[in-house]
């Protein structure tokens, strides 16, 4: 570990500065190197005394060497506000972080799209963003999320699934799985993915640690979408700072009368743009989108077709419904549906319902 690198390390664990304040430093000829042997420096900064004496305590304690041996063991990597590899798009923050601590397999840069929004969302939402997750991650595009319960793991689930990309921002460290029910999905962001966090090592969740990693989440992003959000959440902070820093932000469109839908409404209502297509918003991004839809129903029975078609049109459906609707049996309904499942068209959105899912 270099003079640097340890600085860096010892400046983001006191929690106090950001890259602004390397930039503060420049402009005064002060390397972050430089406070190793001149800690008082810091005041320059207008460090309190608390801060200086934290720093103090944790470069006597010898915390850097420590942390940055859990790093090596862990195959865990720091990039540093400054480094070459530091996202570009993090510049655009006010309050760029210090260093980012990534552990897994995929590189980060700033082209990626995030897909954010409740941890408690409808069947419907959860179905947009595991559709999102999936087609982003087809047309080529690394999905961004924080990992949490709902449209998060939904999305960036379906992207691996998909045998694509997906970046999570955590309010942990990188080596903490928080929610403990998402383990089986940070492993898998290890193997084909990536983890992100501004916060040292084995830092545990707190409440505000979470709204803080939002504006990385905007900042490593092309373009953001949110599914579902209430108007006082998480989404909604990434929205406003994605709106900040001039991302191009979506919103799918929600019940009125939803709760739950009432933030993201709200940004359509401000200006970000309706998502109402995924092919088509994935193309307008400039991915790799294949539309197959045409071909693919040709290949289906005419039982299929009219199952298919109604789903996608009228939404959500029990099997009462479509055998009415569609003025046929039971059986041969549940047979389409089988069909269609198999051909990855539709799946169960819940005890007893179905829908389309492309």
């Amino acid at each position: 570990m270099d003079a640097r690198l340890k600085a860096f390390l010892l400046l983001n664990a006191c929690q106090c500065f950001d890259g602004r304040a390397v930039e503060a430093l420049a402009q005064r000829g002060i390397k972050p190197e430089d406070l190793l042997e001149a800690p008082a420096l810091l005041k320059a900064l207008g460090a309190s005394e608390s801060s200086i004496s934290a720093w103090s305590d944790l470069q006597r304690d010898g915390w850097a060497e420590r942390e940055w041996e859990k790093c090596l063991k862990l195959k865990v990597d720091v990039v540093c506000f400054g480094d070459g590899r530091y996202p570009k798009g993090l510049l655009d923050l006010s309050s760029p972080p210090l260093l980012l601590y990534l552990w897994g397999a995929s590189p980060l840069d700033d082209g990626g799209v995030a897909v954010v929004g409740t941890r408690r969302p409808s069947t419907y939402g959860l179905r947009i963003a595991k559709e999102l997750g999936r087609e982003l991650a087809a047309a080529g595009f690394v999905v961004v999320s924080g990992g949490a319960y709902g449209i998060d793991c939904a999305a960036q689930e379906a992207a691996l699934e998909a045998d694509g990309s997906s970046i999570a921002v955590l309010g942990t460290g990188v080596d903490c799985v928080y929610p403990s029910s998402n383990r089986r999905l940070f492993e898998r962001l290890k193997e084909s993915g990536l983890l992100v966090s501004e916060y040292p090592l084995s830092s545990q969740a707190r409440p505000w640690r979470f709204p803080k990693r939002n504006r990385i989440i905007a900042g490593v992003s092309r373009s953001v979408v949110v599914v579902e959000a209430p108007q006082r959440s998480g989404a909604m902070i990434t929205a406003r700072i994605a709106m900040e820093i001039g991302r191009d932000l979506w919103a799918v469109p929600g019940r009125v009368d939803e709760e739950v839908c009432r933030g993201s409404n709200l940004l359509i209502f401000d200006g970000a743009q309706p998502l109402i297509d995924i092919p088509a918003f994935c193309s307008l991004l400039g991915g790799n989108v294949i539309f197959e839809g045409e071909s693919q129903m040709r290949e289906l029975s005419v039982e299929e077709k009219l199952v298919y078609s109604m789903l996608k049109e009228r939404g959500e459906r029990t099997v009462d419904n479509i055998a009415s609707e569609a003025k046929m049996s039971a059986a041969d309904a549940m047979l389409a549906l089988g069909m269609l499942t198999a051909k990855g068209l539709v799946a169960s959105s819940g005890p007893g319902r179905w829908s389309a899912i492309r």
